[in-house]
């Protein structure tokens, strides 16, 4: 209809597949491999880094989590959104044309 096609379950499928790289995200916790405290040198001016680093990629990790969750359920709105109107138009284009006027068609 009006010159596009929308694949709705392909819409589906992507905002699927965020939420799943997301969860993959939560799983990881790849700063959690960062070590936490002296790291086995007190005193060592790596200690501070270390910690800015591991802050660093935890608030990363939750800011692409956000951003992938947000994603996903754009996703699925979008796909509930124009199934609902697919529905609504094969409603339409289904209903038989009535005649207007007085004259019966030919």
């Amino acid at each position: 209809m009006a010159g596009y096609d929308v694949v709705i379950g392909k819409i589906r499928g992507t905002g699927q597949a965020a939420a799943r790289v997301a969860d993959g995200l939560r799983g990881a916790k790849c700063s959690a491999t960062v070590p936490a405290g002296d790291a086995g040198m007190p005193g060592a001016r790596c200690v501070g880094k270390l910690a800015t680093v591991k802050q660093t990629l935890q608030d990363r990790e939750q800011e692409y989590e956000r951003r992938l969750d947000a994603h996903a359920s754009n996703m699925a709105k979008a796909a509930d959104l124009y199934s609902s109107r697919e529905d609504a138009a094969k409603a339409d284009l289904s209903v038989p044309v009535q005649p207007t006027g007085g004259r019966k068609p030919v």
